[in-house]
């Protein structure tokens, strides 16, 4: 069973949310779209705590423009649906057999929800229920114990980074003793056994030290200072010790993980990961539990090798995930299908991801090759220009500059589209709600490239999304725009005299490169100044400023 489904209003920073969710998901955006409000809503509700979770009058939504307005009501709504078919019916999921609804060629599903009412006097009435069951189970003091057998079965566990885990440090000092310890250390060594049972490359040693590096992983996400695990393990096994090489045998066990035979190695990794956090005092989990993880910016004081290797590690995990992130380095690792942008408008929070549908393998497989991998920051922009080859990309961003757009700063990225082609980008751009606009040249691959942008519009739009050269190609237009003495001068030909201005251009490529070219030609802008740049192009970075700001503004 996983979470399908999660719809968020007036809860905290979100006025509306809609989120879908598959096994894997990992979300983007920038700082304004309320990833705490939904972290918190997860964990606030569906952590496996004793009581079912009361809302207080800080939960609800601050109007915007209003100081001190709340919303009077909020909903947080849960969608679970069977990972497996039939697996509602399992002994595991038998306590919850009557709130099932079979939805018409799909998997069953389930359906929780947490409401909240501000009273006059700052009292919150909270209600807990499951809707598609609400003839089967009328009474409402009914359903919460039912709710309770729901998230003890499928709890909610965050895993961030230590700094914030002051509580739970106070937690783990008061709960876990020297027994406990001991008995860890124990079944860590019988788990250890498990893996070397068979033959294999990595040396028991290896082993065990791989062991302690993904127990001192555990304890970045979970407490601020060593645990007397650490100091245990150490006393019973010096040469289990922290050292250089422990990443690495991190890296090894998770190749040993998910190589032959997984499937029973996800599993004695899985209560691997279950001991560590009960010795942390965390959660004691149900047996039966399968726990969804959020894990906060993984990302935060590790570096990019390490990130590579504790991502390694947590993606073996069988387990539903949900992770935020802000490196562009995790996204590299990531399928692009897992991930999920989240935009604040006006009526709330838009979700943009590919979802189950996806994208046909080749526009996929460049998709995954010019973003995911070469240019994974662009994930994170706010919108796209699309430029045929290198010199428009080395070009752009100083012209940009010279007008006062700073791309950097406003989220636009610039993307060179001719190895991919120029298709793929924008549908992909169109089902991430990223802003896109292209710059073409003049010639005939440029009128083809036209052609694909506008049989993606309607015709009121193309000026929004595509501008083309009135010439051949970037040189010829930059040399009629008042930069021939930069092409001459590169070129070491003089500029009077009759003389063809595609050899002139030709001379000053053979003399450089076009890259060097178009920084030659930056650079002289950026002496001359604004009036310098063309006006086109001018008028072209103010739509792009005025695109990425559609999907920048704060509400």
């Amino acid at each position: 069973m996983i979470l399908e489904h999660i719809a968020i209003s007036g809860f905290r920073g979100i006025s509306q949310l809609s989120l879908s969710l598959e096994q894997g998901n990992v979300l983007i955006g920038e700082n304004t779209w309320g990833k705490s409000s939904l972290l918190d809503a997860l964990t606030l509700l569906l952590s496996p705590t004793e009581t079912l979770y009361q809302f207080v009058p800080s939960d609800f939504h601050t109007l915007s423009g209003e100081a001190g307005d709340r919303l009077q009501h909020l909903y947080v709504e849960f969608t679970f649906r069977e990972s497996d078919s039939g697996e509602a019916h399992t002994p595991r999921l038998l306590p919850l057999s009557s709130l099932w609804q079979q939805r018409a060629k799909d998997y069953p599903q389930l359906v929780l929800r947490a409401e909240g009412t501000l009273q006059e006097a700052q009292s919150v009435n909270t209600r807990w229920y499951f809707p598609l069951a609400a003839e089967i189970l009328s009474s409402a003091s009914g359903q919460a114990p039912l709710a309770a057998v729901l998230i003890r079965l499928q709890p909610v566990l965050r895993l961030r980074d230590a700094r914030f885990s002051q509580r739970m440090v106070t937690q783990a000092a008061n709960t876990t003793n020297d027994r406990q310890l001991s008995t860890l250390v124990s079944q860590i060594d019988e788990l250890t056994r498990d893996l070397v049972s068979q033959p294999q490359k990595l040396t028991h040693p290896a082993i065990r030290q791989g062991l302690l590096t993904m127990q001192q992983l555990i304890e970045h996400y979970f407490s601020v200072q060593p645990s007397a695990l650490s100091a245990t393990v150490q006393r019973s096994d010096p040469s289990r010790r922290r050292s250089q090489k422990g990443w690495r045998y991190l890296d090894s066990l998770n190749h040993l993980i998910a190589a032959a035979d997984s499937q029973s190695r996800q599993l004695i990794l899985l209560r691997m990961f279950a001991l560590l956090m009960q010795a942390k005092g965390m959660y004691q989990l149900d047996p039966l539990a399968r726990p969804l993880l959020l894990i906060e910016d993984p990302e935060t004081r590790l570096h990019p090798i390490m990130l590579s290797v504790a991502w390694g590690l947590l993606d073996l995990l069988p387990l539903q995930k949900i992770t935020t992130t802000n490196s562009a380095e995790l996204l590299s690792q990531v399928p692009v299908g897992d991930v999920c942008r989240l935009i604040r408008q006006e009526n709330g929070v838009a979700a943009w991801r590919l979802g189950p549908s996806g994208m046909n393998a080749d526009d996929s497989r460049r998709i995954a090759f010019h973003i995911r991998v070469n240019r994974p920051s662009a994930l994170f922009a706010r919108c796209w220009l699309l430029v045929e080859g290198e010199t428009e990309v080395w070009v752009m961003n100083e012209l940009a500059q010279q007008c006062g757009c700073h791309f950097a700063a406003e989220g636009i990225k610039v993307v060179e589209f001719a190895q991919s082609g120029l298709r793929p980008l924008i549908k992909f751009a169109q089902r991430m709600g990223i802003k896109w606009h292209v710059l073409t040249d003049g010639d005939e691959a440029g009128n083809k490239y036209a052609a694909t942008v506008k049989s993606q519009l309607a015709a009121s739009d193309e000026r929004v999304h595509l501008t083309q050269l009135p010439a051949l190609d970037m040189e010829h237009f930059l040399y009629r725009q008042g930069f021939a003495e930069v092409y001459h001068r590169i070129a070491r030909l003089p500029e009077k005299g009759p003389m063809n201005v595609r050899h002139i251009i030709a001379k000053a490529i053979q003399h450089s490169s076009k890259p060097e070219l178009a920084v030659a030609v930056a650079t002289e802008a950026a002496e001359r100044g604004r009036a310098s740049v063309p006006p086109l192009l001018r008028e072209m970075f103010h739509r792009v400023q005025e695109l990425a700001r559609q999907n920048g503004e704060s509400f």
